[in-house]
């Protein structure tokens, strides 16, 4: 063997051995964050006056909270977030060898297995999804009735909603609500038992938008894909801690856009319809069907095509009425989420600029936050009609692109903004993305990561402190990032795997 193979080998085996110790340690210390991060949340008290359901793990309880510790939490959420951008920085690099796709899974398993056996992180609207379910499920119209009228055996699935929404009208899809009611069966008067289940189907459902992500990616870049939505510190808080049904709706739209790319426009409109009929923001992925059959059907085959889709989405609509009373109830009830001004929500910082200059009170909810509103969900409309437009005209990557952030357009000009929102569109955008848009979903997600661990702010307190200091935060991780990356606007060569 000559001394250039010998010298090329022992390169080879270095690398391999320092792509293996870098997954290694990024498992260990990740999942190491993730227990201090598990273990301290449940020491924070619950911010609303409630007392939740005991079961196992480090379940948070409590009816004080405990603002200390709600600032560790943060800070062991930014350390997570660190650890997920120094393997960005690593592993995003041109060329970079990196491990196999099966050594990046085992990773964003062992981050994520502490959070199955904790309570709920950032947010405790699983509690919520419980109530609704169980108010299906013993025949009382949730879009009529709060989680206040459940007594006697099922008081306690109403004492663990907050406060502020005991009195709510439901504003989730009637699927959605078929599904809680029958997840709410399925545990009995166990609250615990519920939100185990909820989350259960959470975290399915985030498996399936994963292996959907992955597979709609060219191989040269599947691992660039799971790196940005199976070791995300945003999904794994807000899906896999606080089983948010939010990810179903990104799990079906990268299933709509493979469906529509392969010839099947029917099919995609069918789940098009389901993701609208678990969350308003589906409503994008049937206007993009629609929108693609108008456009990318030759005029022989136009009308039976429209016909198809037509069909398809009258026979999901008529099949929702048959399966959930009042089906549509929960157009009443799209407003609840906007009743909260919040401090995450970009309509609302622009209240405070206009309220600001003004000199009006900024924790108000006046004409100033109405107009606010119309300003931010007409720009909004705007930017994903024409990413739709976009998505129709170009190759497959335009249309992961266009359909997925789209949906990131949507949730960032609606009356409401919560870090969940933000799995619309992830695992679409990740796929059409190229470095430099993976790079933005990086820096959205650890600033609403962040925003989101502190749970928003107001307007003239600590709040908007950690806003700033969460985008501030943001913007270091995003530039530090970005120095380590080259040619940020060229395809990703396919980087030598490693095997660990």
């Amino acid at each position: 063997m000559s001394v250039d193979r010998l010298v090329r080998t022992a390169t080879q085996w270095r690398t391999a051995i320092s792509s293996a110790s870098i997954a290694a340690l990024a498992a260990s210390v990740g999942a190491a964050v993730v227990v201090a991060l598990v273990v301290v949340a449940s020491r924070t008290g619950v911010p609303q006056a409630v007392t939740l359901p005991q079961w196992w793990g480090a379940w948070p309880t409590g009816d004080a909270y405990r603002a200390q510790w709600s600032f560790v939490v943060v800070a062991l959420v930014a350390a997570l977030c660190v650890v997920w951008a120094h393997l960005a920085r690593t592993w995003l690099r041109v060329g970079a060898r990196v491990p196999r796709l099966r050594s990046i899974l085992l990773v964003a398993i062992a981050w994520a297995t502490p959070f199955t056996l904790a309570g709920p992180i950032g947010s405790l609207d699983v509690q919520s999804y419980a109530a609704v379910g169980r108010l299906a499920d013993i025949g009382m119209n949730p879009y009529a009735f709060g989680p206040n009228w459940l007594h006697g055996p099922y008081e306690a699935f109403a004492t663990a909603v907050s406060g502020e929404w005991q009195y709510s009208p439901s504003p989730y899809g009637p699927l959605q609500v078929a599904l809680l009611r029958e997840l709410a069966a399925a545990a009995g008067a166990h609250v615990g038992l519920a939100v185990l289940l909820i989350r259960a189907v959470a975290v399915s459902g985030l498996a399936a938008a994963v292996v959907l992500a992955v597979e709609a990616t060219p191989v040269r870049e599947r691992a660039s894909v799971l790196l940005v939505v199976a070791l995300n510190p945003l999904v794994l808080v807000h899906v896999v801690s606080g089983a948010h049904l939010d990810v179903l709706v990104g799990a079906m739209a990268v299933a709509v856009v493979l469906l529509v790319r392969k010839g099947l426009p029917t099919m995609a409109m069918v789940i098009a319809m389901v993701a609208c009929m678990l969350k308003l923001p589906g409503i994008l992925l049937v206007g993009y069907v629609g929108l693609d059959v108008l456009r990318r059907t030759d005029r022989e085959r136009l009308r039976l095509r429209l016909a198809q889709v037509l069909g398809a989405a009258a026979a999901t609509v008529a099949a929702t009425m048959a399966l959930v009373p009042d089906a549509f109830g929960w157009v009443r009830a799209l407003s609840v989420p906007g009743e909260i001004k919040s401090g995450l929500t970009p309509s609302t910082w622009l209240a405070w600029l206009i309220e600001g200059a003004a000199g009006i009170d900024t924790h108000s909810m006046g004409m100033t936050t109405t107009v606010a509103r119309v300003i931010t969900a007409t720009v909004g409309a705007v930017v994903a009609a024409r990413l739709l437009w976009y998505a129709t005209e170009g190759p497959e990557r335009a249309a992961y692109i266009g359909v997925g952030w789209g949906l990131v357009a949507v949730a960032f000009s609606g009356p409401s903004m919560y870090p969940w929102y933000l799995t619309w569109g992830l695992f679409a955008a990740a796929v059409g993305s190229r470095t430099r848009g993976r790079l933005a979903l990086l820096g959205l997600s650890v600033a609403y990561a962040l925003l989101g661990a502190w749970g928003g702010g107001g307007a003239h307190d600590i709040g908007v402190v950690v806003m700033v200091g969460a985008f501030a935060a943001t913007g270091l991780v995003v530039w530090r990032t970005s120095r380590h990356l080259v040619a940020l606007d060229e395809p990703v060569p396919a980087p030598a795997p490693v095997a660990v």
